[in-house]
C-alpha cells in the first residue's frame, strides 16, 4: 500500500493563512501542545463569512486571528456570520467565546455536544471523576492528580451556543454542507461536507501522518474504537476530493487514508494483546508498554485512554477479559 501523500495546498507557516479553495482559507493557529498549531477554516458567503474552530484559549491564537483574518479580507467585528466547533476539546472549542464576544456571531456544535461541553469544563466534579477514573486504571495517584489540574480545568465557553442535528444542512458560503456526526475522537464531533466543492471539513476524525486519538474517557460512552472504525468505513465513497484536517497536512486520498487508519488500530490490537500474554496488566501498565519513550504527563494520559478503548475493544472482540478489585486489569483468553 502507496502512503497517503500531502496536499500541496496549505503548506503555509503556523500563524498564517492560505487560501485552499474558492472562498475557504486555513489559518495555523498555534497551540501551547506537541501538536504545535489547530487548523481553522474561513469560508466567505454572500451573507457573511463561516469560521470552522476557534483555536486555544491563550493569547497566541487572539492575536492569529486578528492579523489572520486582516489578511484574507475579514473583518472580525462586522463580517462573521457564524462560527462552527466541531467538538468540545480545547484547542477547538478554547477561544469560542472570545471569538463569538469578538464577532457577535452564534456558535454552532452538534446539539448533544451542548451539554457535554457544560458537563466537562462547567462541572465542579468533572477534575474529580477524572482523578479518580485514572487511577483506577492503574495511574499513579499524584501523576492522575497532576493530570486532573491540566485536562478538566474550567474553560469559558460561549454564552450562545446553538444546536445542528446529524445530517442536517448548513450554509456554508453558497454550498449547503452536510452535517456528518463523527464519534472516536470526541463522542460528539461532528463534520461538514460541502458536496458542491468537493471538501471534507474532516475535524479530528481523520488525520494524516497521526492518528486521532480515540481513547475511552469517564465522559466517553462504551466502545468508543467500535463507533469510530464504523464511521470511518462509512465514509468510503464520500464524494470528497480534498480533505480539510484539524490538525497536520491537507489531503485529497480519502480511501487511502481510511485503509491506512483501519490498518493502524488492526496492528495497535494485537501489540495491546501482545502485552497480555503474560499476565493481567492494568491498562496503565500496558499503556507505558505500547506507548514507548519519555511521554510527559499530558501524553501519557492520552495514552492511557486510547490504551482504554483498545483493551474494550480486545474485550468486544472476545480476545481480552476484564477484572476489578479496586483496580482494573486485562488478561488475553486465549
Amino acid at each position: 500500500m502507496q502512503p497517503v501523500e500531502p496536499s500541496n495546498l496549505a503548506t503555509q507557516p503556523v500563524g498564517e493563512a492560505a487560501r485552499v479553495a474558492e472562498g475557504v482559507y486555513q489559518l495555523k493557529v498555534p497551540v501551547p501542545l506537541p501538536l504545535v498549531f489547530v487548523s481553522v477554516y474561513l469560508i466567505q458567503g454572500d451573507d457573511g463569512w463561516t469560521i470552522v474552530d476557534a483555536g486555544y484559549e491563550y493569547p497566541d491564537t487572539y492575536e492569529t486571528w486578528e492579523r489572520g483574518a486582516r489578511s484574507v479580507g475579514l473583518d472580525l467585528g462586522a463580517d462573521v456570520a457564524r462560527i462552527v466547533v466541531t467538538h468540545f476539546h480545547p484547542d477547538h472549542i478554547g477561544a469560542a467565546r472570545w471569538l463569538q464576544e469578538r464577532t457577535g456571531a452564534p456558535v454552532y456544535m452538534l446539539e448533544e455536544e451542548i451539554p457535554n461541553a457544560r458537563q466537562v469544563w462547567e462541572s465542579e466534579r468533572s477534575a474529580d471523576l477524572f482523578t479518580g477514573d485514572m487511577i483506577r486504571h492503574g495511574m499513579p495517584p499524584e501523576m492522575a492528580e497532576k493530570a486532573a489540574s491540566g485536562n478538566r480545568s474550567g474553560l469559558r465557553l460561549p454564552d450562545d451556543m446553538r444546536p445542528l442535528s446529524a445530517g442536517g444542512k448548513l450554509d456554508l458560503g453558497g454550498s449547503a454542507a452536510r452535517v456528518i456526526h463523527a464519534p472516536g475522537h470526541a463522542e460528539y464531533q461532528l463534520m461538514l461536507h460541502d458536496e458542491r466543492r468537493g471538501i471534507l471539513y474532516a475535524a479530528d476524525h481523520l488525520l494524516l501522518r497521526i492518528t486521532p486519538n480515540v481513547g475511552l474517557w469517564p465522559e466517553s460512552r462504551p466502545l468508543p474504537l467500535a463507533r469510530y472504525l464504523d464511521s470511518i468505513t462509512g465514509l468510503r465513497g464520500l464524494d470528497a476530493a480534498l480533505i480539510l484536517p484539524g490538525h497536520g497536512p491537507v489531503f485529497h486520498d480519502l480511501t487511502g487514508r481510511i485503509d491506512e487508519l483501519l490498518a493502524h488500530h488492526d496492528e495497535r490490537l494485537d501489540a495491546m494483546l501482545a502485552t497480555l500474554t503474560e499476565g493481567p496488566r492494568t491498562p496503565y501498565e500496558v499503556s507505558r508498554v505500547v506507548f514507548r519513550g519519555g511521554l510527559s504527563g499530558y501524553q501519557k494520559v492520552f495514552a492511557l485512554a486510547e490504551t482504554l478503548a483498545h483493551l474494550e475493544h480486545l474485550e468486544y472482540q472476545g480476545r481480552a477479559r476484564r477484572s476489578e478489585d479496586g483496580v482494573v486489569r486485562y488478561e488475553a483468553t486465549g
